[in-house]
C-alpha cells in the first residue's frame, strides 16, 4: 500500500512476492481511500492498517476489499495524543509495533490479538538511543520490518552506493535487543529512499525524490545477500509504502491469471476481430470551422474573422507575413466557416504537400468592449482539399472532434512590448516540466489546465480581470480600424519526444506499436496571452517521408507509451490595430516535423501505463467494450484514432496534448500466449475494440 502524499491511500497487488515478481509486476488494483493529509499509516499483517492522526491518536482499520468491502473499515479508535511524538513507526507483524521517538530511543509495543486489530497495545521495551541498531535506524532513510527482522535503508551518495541492512530483534530476558547487522542489498542508488518487505527473503525499493519517478525494484534470495529480481516491477509508487506482511510466501500456479479477490466466472464476450467497414468520410474537410465566445461562454456574435495559414512561417531570422486564406463574420451563435480557396497560394500549397496534405491555419477575431478594452480570440484549425490523401482527411475529422469554442481574451498592456523568454533552467520549475518527470501517466485524457505558466505552477487569479474590471461578460463589438495581418518569426526551437501511441500486454501476452514517420498526429498549440499560456486548438502533423519506429513483443505485464522526436517552434507574432497606431506581440508554441536530434534516438519509451490493465479495470469497464484474443493469435487497431494523451509532451515549459490516426502504418497490437487456464481479455477505453476504442487495455 502506498500513501502517495496527497492524502490518498492506494492498494497494489503483489502477485508473486516470493520471486519478487521476477517475470511479473506489482498491479495497481485501482482501490484507494482518502487519508488526512497530515496523518500517517503502517501495516501489521492480517489486513490490519494502523493510522496515526494529526492529533497523535492511533486508530486501526481492516482492509476488506478482497471480499468486496472497504479499504479502511474502522476497527478500533485507541485515542491518545502522543503517537505523533514518534518520528517513524512500523510493524513487521508478529504482534509488535516499533516506534522511534524524536528523542532517538526505540519503544516496542505488544499487540494483543494482532489479527483482529482490536486488542490491547502495551509498551514492553525501550531500547536506548545509544544502541548501534537504534543509531542506524535514526540515521536511515527508511526503516521497516518483517516478523522479527528490521531493515534499514541508506541511500547512496555522490561517491558511494547505499545498502539495506538486516537487524534481528530479540525480546528474551537478559538478551541484547539487537545483534550485529548483516548487509542484504547492495548497490542502492542516490534516489532510492523507500523500502518494504512482503515476507521473508524479499525486499522492494523505490525512489521518492522530487522527480516522482516511482519505479520499484525487487530483490530476493535465500542467502544473506539478495540478488536483483526485477529492476522495474512497478511504476508510479509515491510516498510511504507498507506491505501487508506475511510469515511465509508462496508462488501462485504458473498459469494463474492475476486477479484481486475471487475471479468471477468468465462472461460472454466476442472474439476480437478487426472492423473492416470503411471509415466515414469527414464532413466538409475542405473548410475551416469554429466558434468564438466571450469569457463567460456566451456567443461572440457579429465579429470579423480572418483565417491565416501558419505552416508558411519561415525558419530564417526574417519576420514574415502570414498568408490570408479567407474571412468571415461570426454568426449569432458565435460560429463561423471559411472554405479553402479553389486555388491555393503557392506557399500554402507547398507547405501542405510537405505536411501530408493537411493545411494548418489560425483564425483571429478582434474586438473592443464599450470601455475600449481590446479583446482577441484565437483558434487553430485544420482543413484539407478533396484531393488530399485519406489520412489527411481523417486527421481533419479527428481535429474537428476536439474542436471546442475559443474565448475572446483581453489584450493586456504586457502584450504591447516583447517579452523576455525564459531559459531551460527557468522552465524546469513549471508545472508541465515537473509532471514530465513522473514515470506514470497521471493525466490520461483529462483536460489540461486552462492556463499554464512556463516558469512556475498553475497560475492563480482571473486573467479576465484587467485593472480591477471583469471583462468576461462585457459585450464585444468589432474594433474600429481592426487589426492587420499577422507577422511571425521563429525565435527558438526544441526537439521533444512526444507520446504518439501506447501498447498494453498483461498476463500471458506481448505488446507492439508501430509509428510511421509519414506522421498522422494532431498536437495542440499553446498561445501566450499576457503572462499565461492557453491551449487554442491543434495542428495536424504529416510528412512525405517514411521511416517506421516502435516496439514489438514486449511483455508480459508491460504497458508503455511510445514517443517520437518532434521539433517544436516558439514563434513571436506581431500585429497592429487601431489604424496601425498600436502594436501587439504574442507568442505561440507549435509542433512541426519529425526530427531526430544529433546522436539521438529515433523513438523512446514513454510513461508507464500498466495501472490501466488487469482485473480492476476490466470488471469496471462496460461489457460492450470487452473482447478476447484467441491463444497464439494477435489483434491490432489500424483505423480511427488513438486516445488523446493530455500529457503527450512538455516543451518550452508548457504541456501539450496529442492524438494519432491509426492506419496500416500506425497501430497498436497485442499477441496472446499459449496458456490454457483462462482466456486473454481486452477492452476498449471509449468503445468496443472493433469500433472507436482509442486504445485497448489488457487482462
Amino acid at each position: 500500500m502506498s500513501d502517495d502524499s496527497d492524502g490518498v491511500l492506494r492498494k497494489f497487488l503483489d502477485w508473486d512476492p516470493l520471486t519478487g515478481n521476477a517475470t511479473g509486476s506489482l498491479h495497481d488494483t485501482g482501490v484507494s481511500a482518502p487519508l488526512d493529509r497530515y496523518s500517517r499509516f503502517f501495516t501489521g499483517g492480517h489486513s490490519i492498517i494502523y493510522v496515526v492522526t494529526a492529533q497523535g491518536a492511533l486508530k486501526t482499520f481492516k482492509d476488506n476489499t478482497a471480499s468486496g468491502g472497504s479499504l479502511l473499515t474502522p476497527v478500533r479508535d485507541y485515542g491518545g495524543d502522543y503517537w505523533n511524538t514518534y518520528g517513524t513507526i512500523w510493524s513487521g507483524g508478529g504482534g509488535r509495533i516499533f516506534a522511534l521517538s524524536h528523542a532517538g530511543s526505540l519503544d516496542v509495543f505488544s499487540v494483543a490479538s494482532p489479527s483482529s486489530g482490536s486488542g490491547a497495545i502495551t509498551k514492553v521495551k525501550t531500547v536506548a538511543a545509544t544502541n548501534p541498531a537504534v543509531i542506524a535506524m535514526e540515521s536511515a532513510n527508511d526503516v521497516w520490518g518483517q516478523g522479527s527482522k528490521i531493515y534499514t535503508l541508506r541511500r547512496g551518495i555522490a561517491d558511494r552506493l547505499g545498502e539495506v541492512k538486516e537487524w534481528t530483534y530479540n525480546e528474551a530476558a537478559g538478551a541484547a535487543p539487537f545483534g550485529s547487522a548483516s548487509v542484504v542489498v547492495t548497490g542502492v542508488g542516490t534516489k532510492t529512499l523507500t523500502g518494504w518487505s512482503p515476507g521473508p527473503g524479499t525486499i522492494y525499493t523505490v525512489g521518492t525524490t522530487p522527480d516522482h519517478s516511482g519505479v520499484a525494484s525487487s530483490y530476493t534470495g535465500p542467502t544473506d545477500l539478495m540478488e536483483l529480481a526485477n529492476r522495474d516491477v512497478g511504476g508510479g509508487i509515491h510516498g510511504d509504502v507498507h506491505a501487508d506482511v506475511a510469515a511465509c510466501l508462496a508462488s501462485p500456479p504458473a498459469d494463474a491469471k492475476p486477479v484481486l479477490g475471487s475471479a468471477p466466472p468468465e462472461e460472454p464476450a466476442p472474439q476480437a476481430v478487426s472492423d473492416d467497414s470503411p471509415d466515414p468520410a469527414p464532413q466538409n474537410p475542405a473548410e475551416f470551422t469554429g466558434k468564438f465566445t466571450l469569457g463567460d461562454g456566451s456567443p461572440g456574435a457579429g465579429l470579423p474573422v480572418r483565417v491565416e495559414a501558419i505552416d508558411v512561417t519561415s525558419e530564417s531570422s526574417d519576420e514574415s507575413e502570414l498568408t490570408t486564406l479567407g474571412t468571415a463574420v461570426t454568426a449569432a451563435d458565435g460560429t463561423w466557416k471559411v472554405a479553402l480557396p479553389a486555388t491555393l497560394p503557392d506557399d500554402v500549397r507547398q507547405a501542405a504537400a510537405a505536411n501530408g496534405g493537411a493545411i494548418n491555419a489560425v483564425a483571429h477575431v478582434d474586438g473592443q468592449t464599450g470601455s475600449g478594452q481590446v479583446m482577441r480570440g484565437t483558434d487553430f484549425v485544420v482543413a484539407a482539399p478533396a484531393s488530399a490523401p485519406a489520412t489527411a482527411r481523417a486527421l481533419v475529422a479527428s481535429a474537428a472532434e476536439d474542436d471546442a469554442p475559443s474565448k475572446l481574451r483581453p489584450v493586456t498592456d504586457a502584450m504591447g512590448q516583447e517579452s523576455e523568454q525564459p531559459n531551460e533552467v527557468q522552465t524546469a520549475y513549471s508545472w508541465a516540466s515537473r509532471d514530465e518527470l513522473n514515470s506514470l501517466d497521471t493525466l490520461g485524457e483529462r483536460a489540461l489546465p486552462e492556463y499554464q505558466s512556463d516558469t512556475s505552477g498553475i497560475p492563480q487569479g482571473d486573467p479576465f480581470i484587467v485593472k480591477g474590471v471583469d471583462t468576461k461578460s462585457m459585450k464585444v463589438h468589432p474594433m474600429d480600424g481592426g487589426c492587420d495581418k499577422t507577422k511571425s518569426k521563429v525565435i527558438d526551437t526544441q526537439i521533444r519526444y512526444t507520446a504518439v501511441v501506447e501498447g498494453h500486454a498483461a498476463w500471458d501476452s506481448k505488446a507492439g506499436v508501430d509509428y510511421d514517420t509519414k506522421m498522422s498526429t494532431n498536437v495542440e498549440i499553446a498561445v501566450k496571452t499576457g503572462s499565461n499560456w492557453t491551449i487554442e486548438g491543434s495542428a495536424t502533423l504529416g510528412s512525405a517521408m517514411s521511416v517506421t519506429t516502435g516496439y514489438t513483443n514486449m511483455g508480459p505485464h508491460f504497458a508503455k507509451q511510445w514517443r517520437v522526436p518532434i521539433e517544436y517552434k516558439k514563434i513571436r507574432e506581431t500585429w497592429k490595430c487601431n489604424y496601425g497606431k498600436d502594436t501587439y506581440y504574442r507568442y505561440r508554441i507549435q509542433g512541426g516535423k519529425y526530427k531526430v536530434p544529433n546522436s539521438g534516438a529515433v523513438g523512446k519509451y514513454g510513461k508507464d501505463v500498466r495501472n490501466k490493465d488487469g482485473s480492476a479495470g476490466y470488471y469496471k469497464s462496460p461489457a460492450s467494450h470487452r473482447a478476447w484474443v484467441a491463444r497464439g493469435s494477435y489483434f491490432q487497431l489500424t483505423k480511427n484514432r488513438s486516445t488523446k494523451f493530455s500529457g503527450a509532451v512538455s516543451t518550452f515549459g508548457i504541456k501539450l496534448g496529442a492524438s494519432t490516426q491509426y492506419d496500416k502504418d500506425h497501430k497498436q497490437r497485442i499477441t496472446a500466449g499459449s496458456k490454457t487456464n483462462a482466456r486473454h481479455d481486452i477492452w476498449g477505453k471509449n468503445d468496443k475494440v472493433s469500433g472507436k476504442p482509442g486504445v485497448f487495455y489488457s487482462f
